[in-house]
């Protein structure tokens, strides 16, 4: 008897278990996607960026999204600032690791985000294959920052190629902490990295106004950098560029602090510029020519900066 109840509670259970499944399938199919992607574009407006999406649709327990585009003027689309656009996005989460995953498939590499649902502190990303000649840079700064280059007549340009043939970045800070307590790490490399152009409007330290900073072409070759963070100590174990006209090398440590300007960092500086790169930079090249003769290789220049990062003073 206890046998033959016990069968009934385990068909009934089924039951139960394959109509709440057909129920979230039919609503997973069903649900109004196209309203959803009105919404984020009226979000988006409210924050005085311009979002289009080409479709919006139910990928594997997840959703993708294709040709999204952003411009950082609604009113101009066709600004000098142009557009900075994601091939397709997919976001599915994790309900066993309580996790969100964002697969970005963009300037033919692709990108994985993962970030905690309820802890949002918490950040790894995967990047290969990216082609940074394939990015606008001046429309995504524009879209993360627009108070900073929102402001004035100049435009900001920059111009980038390389591809980003690894990198692994991970950042989490604990629940109801500051990035004084952050814990991480990098691992970046990339091929070729040249500066092509660039005109940026740079904040100047504890000041609401900004300066236009032009840089020329500069020719960085291939990056390696390696860093990791623990209790909010950064430890910069590696990082180095290599071209024909340019070496630089760069270690040290930064204690993080809430806000980032503020953040106490010790690091060292070496380069080996070439004659023509220094011309080029104009009164940039003549502020590495001040720097200090590197006393084990005179043909490096080595400096030592400490301090607060919107006051280095260089020792």
């Amino acid at each position: 008897m206890l046998r033959k109840h016990f069968q009934t509670v385990v068909r009934l259970s089924g039951y139960v278990a394959f109509a709440v499944f057909a129920f979230l399938v039919s609503l997973f199919v069903v649900f109004p996607y196209h309203a959803l992607s009105d919404y984020l574009v009226a979000q988006a407006k409210q924050d005085n960026i311009h979002l289009s999406i080409d479709s919006l649709k139910p990928s594997f327990w997840g959703l993708e999204a294709k040709g999204i585009r952003l411009h950082p003027e609604p009113s101009k689309p066709e600004s000098d600032i142009g557009q900075f656009q994601v091939d397709s996005l997919a976001i599915q989460p994790s309900f066993l690791f309580l996790r969100l995953s964002a697969n970005i498939q963009m300037a033919n590499g692709h990108i994985q985000l993962t970030t905690g649902i309820f802890n949002q502190q918490n950040l790894t990303a995967k990047a290969k294959g990216v082609d940074l000649s394939r990015i606008n840079f001046p429309a995504l700064l524009w879209v993360l920052s627009p108070e900073t280059y929102g402001h004035g007549s100049v435009t900001p340009k920059l111009e980038v190629e390389g591809v980003v043939t690894n990198a692994q970045i991970s950042f989490s800070i604990p629940q109801n902490q500051s990035a004084a307590e952050a814990n991480g790490s990098w691992n970046i490399e990339v091929d070729g990295l040249t500066l092509k152009q660039g005109l940026l409007v740079v904040p100047w330290p504890d000041s609401t106004d900004s300066i236009p900073v032009d840089l020329p072409r500069i020719v960085l070759g291939n990056l390696k950098s390696s860093a990791s963070i623990k209790k909010g100590q950064l430890q910069i174990v590696h990082t180095k560029t290599q071209s024909s006209e340019l070496a630089c090398e760069l270690l040290g440590n930064i204690q993080l602090a809430s806000r980032l300007a503020y953040s106490e960092a010790n690091f060292t500086v070496r380069l080996q510029a070439q004659p023509e790169l220094l011309g080029r930079l104009g009164i940039l090249g003549s502020a590495v020519s001040l720097l200090p003769v590197d006393p084990q290789d005179e043909q490096w220049r080595k400096a030592q900066f400490s301090g607060q990062l919107s006051r280095l003073k260089m020792k």
